[in-house]
């Protein structure tokens, strides 16, 4: 059955569409590559999958593997699952844990995805696993250590599987004196936390402290990020879970109320609450988004293990297996497969318009082997702290080198051309420059360009793209200059003159006639949610 889940995932991996952030992580190892900022924390696909875009194929196909491979970690973590309820339950019932977390909603359609969050949970549960299962000697504990710690470079949240840890803890612990020991570690861990958050600003930018103030300012901006949206901030996913994975959420319920029964030992009762702990989290955490459930639910899969026995022994395994199974199955069949036929052409018709890699400006790094000009989302936690920082980025980043493609790719970066209703715009310099130096050029594609309206009278134009301009529409005056029709001129960053009648509109276009892909702008949608 665990295998068929797999198979079906598989297929999931060929066909359901990419979403924008799997765009943006993949444009992360291409910003490495090229010797641009790359994170060194929060990507670990960075340091894993950097020799993926030397292997034949397109950016799809590149991201397509590195889903393929990041399959592993959640098999990981289905046999850590696994090994955590042998410790209390029989084997039927352990598997049975894994393969309802395996088909749970979201679970199903995100844990292969192109990001951190498999990759942390598989290091998590198998840290969990080592302290409840296996002898907490020296190599074990160093061991433990060593993963924690990779999980937390691969994702701050990490930090929400604490609960789950201190729980597990005080479990294996048998003597009085080592829980009150652990309490005191736990305690002093939380306040050297804070003291790094409050110290972090105040920390030298530069030698071997540089590193602790780049993960205490990573830890102010994480926490700013996870918890500053209210109660429930994503409410709507969460219920959709619910819906998604009717078994493994009533489960879950379930297994709150066998906790909390009155006449459970104390430890055990600690034990499952803890592991149910970090789940609680979806109520204040900002970007509990589909993709989270896949990175939070894995101890709480382990956590309904006394349900699970219950209903294998009640019902057997069929009975009990069939519903999550059939809930993944209807989730495959739900998945528009078209969507990704529409990202492929994209990509297509980029690669014709530049065959060669030029700089560019999009919302999540669409364009993958393409160098951004800024690299962060247009939308988002990326646009709030744009606005919070208040400096004109887009501007800065033109000033300092060619920018010739602005892929209009969400609705903020739409609302430059078509003036569409968004929830947020850029800053005032940035809204400005961008709408004066581009132009429509193919769908959501727009290149470096000016339109000149007919007229009689001189006109100074700013160009903030320099390069070869092909002149469109008519003949044209610059700099004293006439270049008419179909020529191509080359424009320097700065002020330039228009002189002489213009008697049609002309069009000054960046490259040496560039080209248009030979067929449109795929219609429907370019992302699905989720």
């Amino acid at each position: 059955m665990l295998a068929f889940v797999l198979l079906l995932q598989v297929e999931l991996v060929f066909s359901k569409s990419v979403n924008w952030d799997e765009f943006f992580h993949f444009s992360q190892i291409h910003q490495h590559l090229l010797g641009r900022p790359a994170p060194w924390l929060q990507a670990p696909f960075v340091a894993l999958f950097f020799w993926v875009p030397a292997l034949p194929g397109d950016n799809i196909d590149h991201i397509q593997l590195i889903r393929l491979l990041i399959l592993p970690f959640e098999i990981v973590t289905i046999a850590m699952i696994a090994g955590m309820v042998r410790r209390f339950a029989d084997r039927e019932t352990a598997l049975l844990c894994g393969l309802i977390y395996a088909t749970g909603g979201y679970v199903f359609l995100h844990a292969f995805a192109l990001r951190a969050d498999m990759i942390a949970a598989a290091l998590l549960m198998t840290a969990l696993w080592l302290i409840l299962c296996r002898p907490l000697r020296g190599g074990n504990i160093a061991l433990i250590l060593l993963l924690v710690g990779l999980a937390f470079v691969s994702t701050i949240k990490a930090v929400l599987y604490a609960p789950a840890f201190l729980g597990v803890l005080l479990f294996r612990l048998e003597r009085p004196g080592h829980r009150r020991a652990l309490a005191s570690a736990a305690i002093l861990v939380l306040l050297a936390g804070l003291a790094l958050l409050w110290l972090a600003p105040h920390l030298p930018a530069s030698g071997p402290v540089g590193a602790l103030r780049d993960i205490g300012d990573l830890g102010r901006a994480s926490i700013d990020r996870m918890f500053s949206g209210g109660v429930f901030p994503q409410g709507v996913w969460l219920a959709l879970q619910i819906v998604f994975a009717p078994l493994l959420s009533a489960a879950i319920f379930a297994a709150i109320l066998h906790a909390c029964w009155p006449g459970r030992e104390p430890m055990e009762r600690i034990l499952f609450l803890s592991l149910l702990a970090p789940l609680a989290t979806v109520a204040i955490y900002r970007n509990a988004f589909p993709y989270h459930f896949a990175f939070i639910l894995p101890p709480a899969a382990v956590a309904i293990a006394p349900v699970v026995g219950w209903l294998r022994r009640r019902y057997g395994v069929v009975a009990v297996s069939f519903l999550p199974l059939a809930g993944a199955l209807l989730l495959s069949l739900g998945q528009d497969r078209e969507v990704l036929s529409s990202q492929r052409a994209i990509q297509t018709g980029i690669q014709t318009i530049f065959p060669v890699p030029v700089a560019y400006i999009d919302n999540s790094g669409m364009a993958g082997n393409f160098p951004r000009a800024v690299n962060h989302f247009a939308s988002g936690w990326g646009l709030d702290n744009y606005y919070r920082a208040g400096e004109p980025i887009y501007s800065e980043a033109l000033a300092a080198e060619p920018v010739p493609m602005l892929l209009a790719n969400n609705v903020v970066l739409r609302s430059l051309f078509h003036d569409t209703l968004s929830g947020g715009r850029l800053l005032p310099a940035d809204d400005e420059i961008l709408r004066e130096n581009y132009i429509p050029h193919w769908g959501r594609v727009f290149v470096a360009g000016k339109a000149i309206a007919r007229g009689e009278r001189p006109l100074a134009i700013a160009i903030a793209v320099p390069g070869r301009y092909t002149v469109e529409g008519g003949g044209i005056a610059i700099d004293g200059e006439y270049y008419p029709a179909g020529s191509v001129v080359t424009l320097a960053r700065g002020m330039h003159s228009v002189a002489g009648s213009r008697g049609v509109d002309v069009t000054l276009r960046w490259g040496d006639h560039l080209a248009r892909p030979a067929f449109a702008w795929p219609s429907g949608r370019s992302f699905t949610e989720y």
